[in-house]
């Protein structure tokens, strides 16, 4: 089992990624569950993040972990999403990107 490759609080690491976690939160979690199933984003994303945004979040999160092979549960994914949920979504962000993936659709080059 590994480790993220970025910290929670590590949020000033990319600028651009934080900026656009942080005013978009939605759009970011919509676009990394679509890329951890390796697809492009579809309305059906859209609709399952504005119905149930926490439980989505928390899902996508434990799906990137499992993915990555990091330690971690699915307790732990749910109260990091609930408590710290513009830095999970940041952080998720960046670990994606660190495993060659592109997370934030048309928001990144």
């Amino acid at each position: 089992m590994s480790n993220w490759e970025h910290g929670l609080c590590d949020c000033t690491s990319d600028i651009r990624v934080c900026c656009i976690s942080y005013l978009w939160p939605q759009l970011q979690i919509m676009q990394q569950r679509a890329t951890v199933d390796g697809r492009q984003c579809e309305i059906t994303d859209c609709i399952f993040t504005a119905l149930c945004f926490p439980c989505v979040a928390c899902l996508t999160r434990s799906q990137i972990r499992e993915k990555h092979g990091i330690e971690g549960s699915g307790v732990m994914d749910c109260l990091t999403v609930c408590y710290c949920t513009l830095c999970t979504i940041h952080q998720q962000t960046m670990q994606l990107q660190a495993k060659g993936e592109k997370p934030s659709g048309l928001f990144m080059v």
